[in-house]
Parts: structure tokens; sequence; C-alpha cells
């Protein structure tokens, strides 16, 4: 893990201004969803639907680098050709992975949240800046089940040879299933019911409650605890996407 780290801090910091910039849009993009929202009703969205849309964008932010960004990393491994020596070394290409995630976290998505957390705390209180901060904190340890389904659409990864459709559906679920900008009680029964299947809403509620209303709603708990099962399904695939690259001799294929 330790090699895994120097090597994703090395690289991240030859990106450090667009990453940088990447936080500095979060707020831009929560009041544009705002400004719509606010137009679409003829002006009768209120102030908490921007602190909504803020938090959301900061939970996105960390989502895209629990998901669609592990797959891109892994690509970039494989595509160079650094796959089979981390296999075959003490760095194992899933602790590298994971640091990767790890760097990210501090770099892009804690910086979204110091950006929100001023926000908020300038429209709510300088109490919430520690608040944003727990809450994001809070998302990141809880979001290994996010992970864990990314380590399972990985399995098909050698055969696409692409990461995009892959990213595509763990982004679309992210936003449209996520409750990340808007509550999935929006939607139509099944569909909630969907969404429940899916460990995103539940995250994204639970870490917000944290942001802006200072508490964890423990009626949640119980279920956030349950999708830790995808984690453990994502370990398995893993494993056996290890085996078969080892088996067939995959890992240059790209």
């Amino acid at each position: 893990m330790r090699a895994g780290l120097y090597l994703a801090l090395r690289l991240t910091l030859r990106q450090y201004g667009v990453l940088l910039s990447v936080s500095m849009l979060v707020p831009f993009f929560a009041a544009l969803f705002y400004l719509g929202g606010w137009a679409a009703t003829g002006g009768r969205a209120d102030l908490d639907k921007f602190l909504y849309q803020l938090v959301g964008m900061v939970l996105l932010v960390v989502a895209q680098s629990a998901s669609s960004n592990i797959l891109w990393n892994m690509y970039m491994l494989t595509s160079g050709g650094q796959l089979e020596y981390l296999a075959a070394s003490l760095s194992r290409p899933l602790a590298v992975l994971l640091a990767f995630y790890l760097v990210e976290l501090v770099v892009v998505g804690l910086g979204a949240a110091v950006i929100a957390a001023f926000i908020i705390a300038t429209l709510k209180g300088p109490l919430f800046v520690l608040a944003m901060l727990l809450a994001v904190a809070v998302a990141a340890v809880t979001s290994l089940p996010v992970v864990g389904l990314t380590l399972a659409l990985a399995y098909f990864l050698p055969s696409i040879r692409n990461p995009t459709p892959l990213s595509t559906i763990l982004s679309v679920s992210v936003v449209f299933f996520g409750g990340v900008l808007y509550p999935v009680t929006v939607f139509p029964e099944v569909l909630q019911v969907l969404s429940l299947l899916l460990p995103f809403a539940v995250w994204a509620e639970f870490a917000r409650s944290v942001a802006l209303g200072l508490q964890a709603p423990l009626r949640q708990f119980g279920l956030l605890m349950g999708y830790f099962a995808y984690f453990a399904l994502g370990l398995a695939v893993w494993s056996l996407l290890m085996r078969r690259l080892r088996r067939y001799g995959l890992y240059h294929a790209w």
C-alpha cells in the first residue's frame, strides 16, 4: 500500500492544477442546477435546495473517485504494462488502486469539501464547517460498497478493452439513482425500490444528514452496513479476475 500511495501521489501531483479546478467547479455546478430549478419553479426554489445540490456535488466527486476513476486507473495500469509487474510483486494491484482512490479523496474530495464547507458555514453558521468535513469522512468510509460494485464491473474490462461503457453505467447509476442531485422520492415507487437495491441513495442521504442536519439517521445505519455485501462481492470478483489474467495472460491485451 505504501508503494501504491507513493505512485498515486507522484502521478496525481503532476495534474494537481486540473484536479484543483474540479474542486472549484463544485459550487459552480451546484449553483447552475439550483438556478435551473429556480427558473423551472418560477422562483419558488428556496436556499435549502442550493445547499442540497452543493453537498450532492461534493458527494458526486467522492462517488466518481470510488467508481469510474478506479476503472480508468486500472485501464492505465494495464495498458501501460504495470499490472503484470504489480501482480508478481509485493505491491498488489488492488492495493495500488485503493491507494489511487485515497489520494484522489484527499486531493479532490477534501478540496471540494472545504470549498462547500465555507459556503455552507456562511449561510448556516461556522459549526457547519466541521459538519461538512465530517460528512465527507463518513462518505469516504461508507463508500466501500461503491468500490465493490466497481471491482465487480472491472471483471469485464479485459474483454471490452475500454472503460467508457462501464464508467458510463456507474456514472448514470450514481446520478440517476443516487439521490445526490435530487431525492429519489420523486421517482415512481418501482424506481424507488430499485434505488434501494443500490448503495448510492442511502449513502448520500446519510452523509447529507451529517453535513446539513448535524445528525446521523440511525434508522438507515443497518441498511448502510448491509450494502457492505457489495464490497465483499467486489473482492471475490476481483480475485476471479486476477486468476483469469494469470491463466490466460491478458495483461497486455489492451
